[in-house]
């Protein structure tokens, strides 16, 4: 398995780019990457193996945000998209999901995007609606016996979101977490992470879903949000009044692959893997990286 492909542990707190969110779609050319995957991987010859026939069936959670994600979702009033629109294709995300759509030969017309309401529900057991599912989904153990996961499309690392001025912008190590109040949401690897390895005297505090715990945060109820630092990003600078990433992990102590879901057992887990190790090897997920990413200064590792 290659090691090269884009980590987060470089994102800036400051810079905002619009290029982050509204830069046109670019992908490698179809045709090229087409040839790239083995015959039967080719989006002619998956026939049943698709949920439905023709068509990739793609799904992330709504709503979903930026960087991750991008487009205006009221180009589309009637679709139900809140925050970012998936097709666009636009954000790191929803261009890696058009660039592997691409690679297996499917245009963009035969992509089909299906909404998840409930984070967890995408890798819980039982058929899936979707042919892939994409949100920011870290693989491990326990998820895939319940799921396939593909070949990861990056690697990402936990942060730190809090309010400014606030007391636990101040501290250094994660040692120094401990007295403070920290929240994640259900069945995410931050809260794993909080649970694991930072082990604050009060325990983790657990919430619904992202958009809950960041309500937390801004209303004092917990004192920081560990989350994703792409996420901590978006938070800090969309969400939450007076924001700020107080810190990154350190990669040591974590295994943030990011890889999309399957189905368990699906026919189309080889093949989705096969179009990501060839946007890999072409360099397209580094370029898909590079564009919607913006980076300025060190952020600094709680250690």
């Amino acid at each position: 398995m290659s090691h090269n492909r884009p980590r987060m542990s470089v994102l800036a707190a400051g810079a905002v780019s619009l290029a982050m969110i509204a830069a046109p779609l670019a992908v490698t050319a179809q045709d090229d990457m087409t040839a790239m995957v083995s015959e039967e991987c080719q989006a002619a010859n998956l026939g049943d193996a698709l949920k439905n026939p023709g068509q990739l069936t793609l799904s992330t959670d709504n709503p979903s945000f930026p960087p991750w994600w991008g487009g205006d979702p009221s180009t589309d009033p009637d679709s139900g998209w809140e925050t970012s629109y998936p097709p666009s294709g636009e954000g790191l995300e929803g261009r890696v999901a058009y660039a592997v759509a691409h690679a297996l030969g499917f245009t963009d017309d035969q992509v089909t995007w299906l909404q998840n309401t409930e984070w967890t529900l995408a890798f819980q057991p039982g058929p899936k609606p979707f042919d892939a599912h994409m949100a920011q989904t870290a693989i491990r153990p326990e998820r895939a016996e319940n799921v396939d996961f593909s070949e990861p499309y990056f690697e990402a690392n936990q942060a730190l979101a809090a309010v400014s001025g606030t007391h636990i912008t101040g501290i250094t190590t994660m040692a120094d977490l401990k007295p403070y109040r920290l929240g994640a949401a259900v069945g995410t690897t931050a809260l794993q992470f909080i649970e694991e390895q930072i082990q604050p005297d009060s325990g983790a505090q657990v919430f619904n879903n992202n958009a809950d715990a960041v309500q937390a945060l801004q209303n004092g109820q917990i004192d920081g949000l560990v989350v994703d630092l792409l996420s901590a990003w978006y938070v800090t600078y969309a969400q939450v009044t007076d924001g700020t990433i107080v810190g990154q992990f350190p990669t040591t102590e974590q295994d943030e692959r990011v890889a999309m879901v399957l189905e368990k057992d699906s026919p189309l887990t080889a093949c989705f893997s096969e179009a990501i190790t060839a946007l890999r090897d072409s360099g397209e997920l580094q370029a898909i990286y590079d564009a919607t990413i913006t980076t300025s200064q060190g952020m600094p590792v709680i250690e």
